[in-house]
């Protein structure tokens, strides 16, 4: 029960309204400039679902159009343990099923690859067509690198000898009862890629760790072995303050955490191998040197990438250059972008999503209005981190790690206390979080307290359009 609630709620993507009909997209017939278009790019299309709902609930008469990748690789198994087996061919769960018009508003929804973009005369290109634009948002979540860690998609197809699980794989919670299930003795790894990464911010450790604790059959297979939670960078959060309550709750269950290891390959053989052998390859980024952990079962992140196709977007970091306020391209000031895509300097998961698709909906529509752009992005998100079965602690920061409230727990150390919270924040965050999303995030969603009196100088829309 769950893990299904979980995997319904937490890892599925935030539904924007409640209740209400979603309005059919219209024909573009043969028209070739659009207004506003949104162009969805990475692995799930979460993020320009997302944009397209805020677009349309602050600019209802405005039309806007979302381009959405038509071809992007969905992670498949197809292994010998069918008791999980036909979660992995549920459409709706990899991502391929999720759009939903919103309730109002006017739209055109396009299935196909963007070729190219020429940003200098505000065109795109498509397979069969080009378009036009007045204003652009590239709503774009990463992509998985599976030619980053040698093995690593092969393994993942063969996990009846492998043994390994990743984040990749949806729905995400029914691996930890996925991984518990076949462990049979052997250190257990769970390994993060260098940060930022997809799904950053979000873990299963502690609850995995109490799941194997609790389960008798698995207790007897933990002599001489170890928990072991590697990462190439010097923390498990980017956020300090969170940081130390992960590394606090680690030492207090005996996990060990490696860090400035860098995973470049997994190695098994088959099962019927005598001489079987399950490895971790690390290059250990302090003395260049391998090292190797063996392992009887582990949950492997794997390494993410922005789309090749906005390459000419992005900074010297590989991300989209925006200001990190207003969510405005750097250089063509008709441009906006959201999303892990983008060089903000916050985790942005589906909350930070949300909060940033609302800014830029605002913004566009000041701009169409000939208004300065007014609306204000802080760097607003949060993290849900699971610190046990059915506990959940949900920090909240903005830029430069400033706590923000989020009516959920975040204490860890008060004896039975933090706990009886831990318990009834997971039990409210299941229920409700889809409204926190969509509604409020500490009563100011999208900037500091006066966000409303705040003006950004900006170009007037006029301007930027000719831009």
């Amino acid at each position: 029960m769950f893990r299904h609630c979980l995997s319904k709620s937490v890892y599925g993507p935030p539904v924007r309204f409640a209740g209400g009909i979603a309005v059919k997209p219209q024909k573009l017939g043969d028209k070739t400039h659009i207004e506003t278009v949104i162009v969805a790019l990475g692995q799930y299309l979460n993020t320009g679902n997302t944009m397209l709902g805020a677009f349309c609930k602050a600019n209802l008469k405005e039309p806007v159009a979302l381009f959405s990748d038509k071809t992007r690789p969905i992670m498949h198994e197809f292994s010998k343990d069918l008791y999980m087996h036909l979660s992995f061919k549920d459409e709706e769960a990899t991502g391929k099923g999720i759009f939903s018009g919103p309730p109002k508003g006017h739209y055109y929804k396009i299935d196909a690859d963007v070729i190219k973009f020429e940003p200098e005369n505000n065109k795109i290109y498509l397979q069969d067509k080009t378009y036009t634009y007045d204003h652009m948002i590239l709503a774009g979540e990463y992509q998985f690198d599976w030619d980053k860690v040698k093995g690593m998609e092969k393994c993942i197809k063969d996990f009846w000898n492998s043994k390994v699980v990743s984040t990749a794989q949806v729905h995400s919670a029914k691996m930890v009862w996925r991984s518990s299930l076949d462990f049979r003795g052997g250190n257990f790894v769970y390994a993060f890629p260098k940060s930022p990464y997809k799904n950053e911010g979000t873990n299963h450790i502690f609850m995995l760790f109490d799941q194997f604790a609790k389960d008798v059959k698995v207790e007897g297979q933990w002599y001489g072995s170890k928990f072991i939670v590697t990462s190439p960078d010097t923390f498990l959060h980017r956020i300090p303050w969170i940081n130390e309550k992960l590394e606090d709750l680690a030492k207090k269950r005996g996990i060990e955490i490696r860090y400035n290891r860098q995973l470049e390959e997994i190695r098994y053989s088959s099962i019927s191998d005598p001489h079987r052998v399950s490895d971790l390859v690390y290059k250990n980024l302090q003395t260049g040197e391998q090292e190797i952990i063996n392992y009887g079962s582990a949950i492997v992140y794997p390494e993410a990438k922005v789309p090749d196709v906005v390459k000419q977007f992005c900074d010297e970091s590989g991300h989209v250059a925006v200001d990190h306020h207003t969510l405005t391209h750097k250089k063509w000031s008709n441009i906006f972008s959201i999303g892990e895509i983008s060089n903000i300097p916050t985790v942005s998961n589906c909350i930070a999503v949300c909060t940033q698709a609302k800014v830029v909906a605002g913004n566009i529509g000041d701009l169409k209005k000939g208004k300065h752009t007014h609306y204000f992005y802080d760097g607003v998100t949060a993290t849900p981190i699971f610190t046990g079965w059915h506990k959940l602690i949900m920090p909240g920061f903005r830029y430069g790690g400033e706590e923000v409230n989020t009516k959920l727990a975040t204490d860890t150390t008060t004896p039975f206390i933090s706990d009886i919270k831990q318990a009834l924040s997971f039990t409210i965050f299941k229920r409700y979080e889809k409204k926190w999303f969509e509604k409020k995030f500490q009563g100011k969603i999208f900037g500091p307290p006066g966000w409303k009196k705040y003006v950004k100088p900006h170009l007037p829309a006029v301007e930027a359009v000719k831009h």
